[in-house]
């Protein structure tokens, strides 16, 4: 089953290439085991949404990487067909709304005054944070493979070929690149850039992790995350596909077949790494690391040791999302656009609710609670009310 679900990854997210030969449904991120009976939930009602806006198809008729941005009081959301809005966090009303003329492929990255998205003709766009206004438009000519980061003056773009670009913030002129090789295949999550300092951290297809200078693009360090052996290419795939996460000057990044591995960021000496597989963004919350796997199992690690505290596996096969940490709870989104509360401590399902419309396709963590977005198009504020 394992092989299997590599296969529609192939056909569907596999990127050897720099285009998109053909549509992609979310059906396919299903985990390839059999769905089990949800476990018994503790009866608590704590997710409670706050307000909800459907902002048009998100993903469903295509493959693309769209994840909101919450900053500024505010959410930023692109839909696939290229309209960006800002929507009031606590109110839930549209702030304004900018119509681009091309479909989005990955947005929005938020930060230093701006709200960038990158198109399928591989432009990147600026709009002013405050307005909706067009800033600039830098045309790279490149398929954009990842959520650009916005931070200490630069937009850092990747690119399917294996670019990574900084681009002035004012302007949007490309100021450095950096070339890597891309392997013939590789999981087409390509991992949004993070920037930490004067560092700009980078995951790869071929499982090596980067840092590099985030001003100049001078490298800092390059190191393998992951060493996967397997008789076939599909075996060998260890993609960095989850944004690394950081906490003091520690790193955490996972791959695909491969590990997640807890790292100096300075230095990038290895402090210790769990067999553990996965594509999704990584949560932190206290001293306790969480990711859900290519299986759908959820677990907890210690942030320190990466010690397994524990797993859930109630929820395999349901195309569970990124996790995302809010006090003593965790949630989860589902491909049937569920929110799961989980107990921090134990892993203990709490509740369930249906949220959406569609897969849920990224939760984002907000001031009161946090953000989530469904493949259809449903922009859902949420708080966990516990009394």
């Amino acid at each position: 089953m394992k092989y299997l679900l590599a296969l529609f990854l192939v056909v569907g997210l596999f990127s050897g290439c720099n285009k998109k030969n053909e549509e992609t449904k979310w059906g396919v991120f299903n985990e390839p085991v059999e769905i089990q009976p949800l476990p018994t939930t503790a009866g608590v009602q704590e997710i409670k949404v706050s307000w909800d806006r459907d902002i048009g198809d998100a993903g469903e008729q295509g493959y693309a990487i769209l994840r909101p941005a919450v900053v500024y009081d505010a959410v930023f959301v692109s839909n696939r067909r290229g309209r960006v809005q800002r929507i009031g966090l606590e109110s839930g009303q549209q702030e304004w709304l900018s119509e681009l003329d091309s479909n989005t492929f990955s947005g929005v990255g938020a930060g230093e005054g701006l709200a960038v998205v990158a198109l399928d003709n591989g432009a990147v766009i600026a709009l002013d944070a405050a307005s909706g206004e067009q800033r600039w438009v830098t045309k790279l000519n490149r398929q954009i493979s990842a959520v650009p980061t916005v931070g200490a003056g630069r937009v850092i773009v990747r690119t399917a070929d294996g670019a990574l670009m900084g681009l002035d913030t004012v302007s949007g002129e490309v100021i450095w690149k950096v070339q890597r090789t891309v392997p013939g295949f590789s999981v087409h999550g390509d991992s949004s850039p993070l920037i930490s300092g004067d560092a700009v951290v980078t995951g790869l297809p071929n499982g090596k992790l980067m840092a590099n200078s985030v001003v100049n693009g001078r490298d800092f360090w390059e190191t393998d995350l992951s060493f996967g052996g397997g008789t076939n290419e599909l075996e060998r795939l260890s993609d960095i596909d989850s944004q690394p996460v950081v906490l003091g000057s520690t790193l955490f990044a996972a791959t695909y077949q491969g590990d997640v591995v807890s790292l100096d960021l300075p230095s990038s000496s290895i402090a210790w790494r769990q067999e553990i597989s996965t594509r999704l963004p990584l949560a932190i919350g206290g001293d306790q690391l969480y990711m859900t796997d290519t299986d759908g199992g959820i677990f907890a690690l210690r942030s320190d040791s990466g010690e397994k505290l524990w797993h859930q596996s109630g929820l395999q096969g349901r195309g569970i999302s990124n996790p995302v940490a809010l006090g003593n709870r965790i949630v989860i989104g589902d491909a049937d656009g569920n929110l799961h509360l989980l107990d921090s401590g134990d892993g203990a399902l709490l509740q369930t609710i249906e949220v959406a419309k569609g897969a849920i396709v990224s939760l984002v963590a907000s001031s009161n609670g946090l953000i989530a977005l469904s493949s259809k198009g449903d922009v859902v504020s949420i708080v966990i009310d516990q009394g």
